[in-house]
């Protein structure tokens, strides 16, 4: 199976399996940044390619179906507009964002949307292999004043 191959030379990110609740869609790729940054002292830039899905710390859990409420969609797109303004904080000047360090430790082959919601998939820090989160946490000794995020991008052609 070509999804099976294509996860066995993904990086340091364990990407989801093909399953029911998070499918593989061939819109494009999909890669996961280890960022290090701090106010003010950052001198390079991460540019921002494909789609922006969200960061590990603030990731959205957008929960819209097709079947939802009403108030469950207006629910939501507050959620989307905190999306919005996560995105405007890390591309606030276009399509970078200064970084300390940038470090790109995850791609895949496919975009990653679950099934159940109309929201693509976010890397975390479970979704981590034992080396990516070895990585992690020496990004963060390195860096100790400095915030550490995982930034996850789709659709990129």
């Amino acid at each position: 199976m070509k999804i099976l191959r294509d996860l066995d030379n993904c990086g340091f990110v364990n990407f989801p399996q093909s399953i029911s609740v998070i499918n593989p869609v061939d819109c494009g790729k999909t890669s996961v940044y280890l960022i290090a940054f701090q106010e003010g002292i950052s001198n390079l830039q991460l540019a921002k390619t494909g789609n922006f899905c969200g960061d590990d710390v603030m990731s959205r859990q957008r929960r819209i179906s097709l079947n939802s409420k009403i108030d469950d969609i207006v629910k939501e797109s507050r959620r989307n507009e905190e999306l919005d303004q996560l995105s405007n904080f890390y591309f606030k000047n276009g399509d970078t964002f200064p970084v300390i360090s940038s470090v790109l430790i995850g791609w895949s082959n496919f975009s990653w949307v679950y099934t159940d919601r109309l929201n693509p998939w976010c890397a975390n820090f479970r979704d981590l292999s034992t080396e990516g989160r070895k990585l992690y946490y020496s990004l963060k000794k390195l860096h100790n004043n400095s915030d550490i995020r995982l930034l996850t991008f789709n659709n990129i052609k």
